[in-house]
């Protein structure tokens, strides 16, 4: 993982770009903004799946705050400095789907650092390896007015 606490602390930011301002939130003003929670499954390449309950923010209701109503896709970058699975891009009917989320907390409680910790990508139909976890940056990438 090589997320170091220091990374999820109280100082964490998630940025989202890509419109017509740059927003930066902390962990305590996500959880501030509307909540959803959706049960939604996470299938892994290695075999496993398991269906969650999932609660956090729409990654629709985050680009609106940027001013973006429409896009093409959604780069999330990771604050893991290497691997894989440290970015993913999203297609806007990913990215758009009202159930897809920035996860800040599963089954009623705070994600775990080994899930995520301050803030993890849950979409719908998408596989495990791309719901990036320690989220820090949101870019909605084909935005049009």
């Amino acid at each position: 993982m090589g997320i170091r606490p220091a990374q999820t602390d109280a100082s964490w930011r998630l940025r989202v770009e890509g419109g017509r301002r740059v927003v930066e939130l902390s962990r305590a003003q996500l959880l501030a903004l509307p909540q959803r929670t959706y049960s939604l499954p996470i299938a892994c390449v290695e075999g496993w799946s398991t269906t969650q309950s999932w609660s956090g923010v729409r990654l629709h209701d985050l680009a609106a705050l940027a001013g973006i109503a429409t896009f093409d896709e959604c780069y999330v970058e990771s604050l893991q400095a290497g691997g894989s699975f440290r970015r993913a891009s999203l297609s806007s009917r990913q990215a758009g789907d009202r159930r897809a989320l920035l996860a800040l907390r599963v089954n009623g409680a705070d994600l775990a650092p080994d899930h995520g910790y301050p803030a993890r990508i849950v979409v719908p139909a998408l596989p495990g390896v791309h719901c990036t976890k320690w989220v820090r940056r949101l870019e909605f990438r084909g935005v049009r007015a």
